[in-house]
């Protein structure tokens, strides 16, 4: 299993670099639609994420506001690192995992 959604909460077991994966993008979507108005991106359990998928994560942020809902980001280490590079420190909440406890 590389994703899974459950109670407005997107686990992420699958490492997000290299090839494009339409199944993220789908995975991101469902997130969106799902009851919930706050919703979590949970990458703590990877370390390595491309510019591709980050780029995915902003379209879905952006999704998310346009239904009124709200989303959160967990990661940790390197994937952390690079959320923040990108900025999304200034729009997004980040969590460090390695931190602060989460929904496991």
């Amino acid at each position: 299993m590389d994703y899974e959604l459950k109670g407005g909460v997107l686990k992420v077991f699958k490492e997000l670099d290299y090839d494009y994966d339409v199944s993220f993008d789908r995975a991101c979507s469902d997130l969106v639609a799902s009851r919930e108005a706050d919703l979590v991106i949970d990458l703590s359990r990877i370390r390595r994420i491309t510019s591709t998928y980050v780029g995915l994560m902003a379209a879905t942020f952006f999704l998310a506001k346009a239904h009124s809902k709200n989303i959160s980001i967990i990661a940790q280490g390197p994937v952390l690192s690079t959320i923040r590079m990108a900025g999304f420190g200034s729009f997004v909440p980040l969590i460090d995992a390695s931190a602060a406890s989460h929904p496991s």
